[in-house]
């Protein structure tokens, strides 16, 4: 239960606090108490540095060892969450400065209100440049922005017309962004001067009118609601439960942490357990932990470059969708660079020691906070064991069972 807690409400549970918080013996008490330490760990375990301007691996490692902290919970896992919801790729923003400033934009407020959020997040200048919104004009206004702010951003498809976007549009035009300063300019010559009707609201509007008409679309609360709730939960509310996230929601004035208590406290949450594939930097960073202890050095070698392999690196999501809740995790090429990932760090592994009383597997299946186990892992895991014992060092059984746990269906769940 525990265990499962720290999948969802950190990034990956880390196993000293997976022994600490599972002291009490009624499971349901122990996960409770999980939740309660996620919801109040540090907001910002580790503040990244502003990277060097041809510092990619200063920004990756930075924002990871973030991920990767002990002391890690909600707030990382909500600031990973609107990273993907607000999707912004380096492949089009490609300006290390914006992208830190928006990643700290969104840890700012990850657990915050999103209101706050959103309309800042509209004229962020790599979210600008993202979507097009830098450069549009009333005279040639670029649609982009407008459409996946309802779209994706709020109230989703099917609630809004063609007739909203190129409203919309008009009404966020005239924005320019520098480039090399990411400083943000309105140009009033290339901005709206009369009327448009935006979902129902007419007038001369601008980003906060716009903002707050979409804030009071009926479909606004449920929409972001849902896909919290996917998102944490592993599997879509059903339609009542949507409708209640939603209330939840609205009545907390767009406030983040009352959604998030209202989910993680549902009993849907605690029984869901291992019910969808692990992100790759899900799995990344409870590889890791397993592997090597944390160290809060921004220029630590933990492979971070792998998760460009893995499909999942920070900074480039696939598309404006961000990255999908999909079975794509679980294909045979993610299991073969993971194989690849964990021989490379192999050398530097802790060796495995079993407890006084105990024995290797239960202790390597602590190290990996491996705790639901099918009855094939456990015995691949102890023929791991006894292969071994008696002609090879500790060293070398120590990888193998890292190695046969790290690689296992169940390490491959969230």
């Amino acid at each position: 239960m525990v265990a499962h807690v720290l999948r969802r409400c950190a990034i990956a549970p880390d196993p000293a606090a997976v022994a600490r918080l599972s002291q009490n013996s009624d499971p349901r008490a122990a996960a409770t108490a999980a939740i309660d330490w996620a919801m109040n760990a540090p907001a910002q375990a580790i503040n990244p540095a502003q990277p060097r301007k041809d510092g990619w691996d200063d920004a990756l490692n930075g924002w990871t060892a973030n991920l990767r902290s002990p002391s890690a919970g909600i707030h990382e896992r909500m600031t990973w969450f609107w990273h993907g919801h607000f999707a912004t790729s380096s492949d089009k923003a490609g300006n290390l400065d914006m992208l830190h400033t928006q990643q700290q934009l969104l840890r700012t407020h990850a657990m915050g209100n999103f209101g706050t959020l959103l309309r800042q997040m509209v004229t962020d200048p790599a979210m600008m440049l993202m979507l097009d919104l830098a450069g549009s004009t009333v005279e040639a206004p670029n649609e982009n922005f407008a459409r996946e702010l309802m779209e994706l951003f709020t109230i989703g498809p099917g609630n809004y017309t063609e007739d909203d976007v190129k409203a919309g549009a008009l009404a966020l035009a005239g924005y320019d962004v520098d480039y090399n300063t990411a400083r943000v300019t309105k140009n009033a010559a290339h901005s709206l001067g009369g009327e448009v009707v935006f979902l129902g609201r007419r007038g001369r509007l601008g980003v906060d009118e716009v903002v707050d008409t979409v804030l009071a679309q009926e479909a606004c609360a449920p929409t972001v609601a849902a896909k919290l709730y996917h998102h944490l939960v592993g599997v879509r509310p059903t339609a009542e439960r949507t409708a209640k996230l939603g209330q939840v929601f609205r009545g907390a004035k767009y406030e983040i942490r009352p959604l998030v208590e209202e989910i993680v406290h549902g009993e849907e949450f605690l029984n869901s357990r291992l019910n969808r594939p692990r992100f790759p930097i899900e799995w990344w960073v409870g590889a890791l932990r397993a592997i090597q202890p944390f160290r809060a050095d921004q220029n630590a070698d933990v492979g971070v470059w792998v998760l460009q392999q893995l499909n999942q690196m920070p900074h480039r999501p696939p598309n404006v969708g961000g990255w999908p809740i999909s079975a794509r995790w679980l294909a045979s090429d993610q299991q073969l660079v993971r194989a690849s990932y964990v021989r490379s760090l192999s050398w530097k592994m802790q060796p495995i020691v079993a407890p006084p009383g105990g024995d290797l597997v239960s202790a390597t299946i602590a190290r990996t906070s491996l705790h639901e186990v099918s009855g094939r892992t456990n015995q691949v895991l102890h023929d791991a064991a006894l292969a071994t014992a008696g002609n090879a060092d500790e060293m070398t059984i120590s990888r193998r069972l890292l190695a046969a746990a790290l690689l296992s269906p169940e390490f491959a769940l969230a």
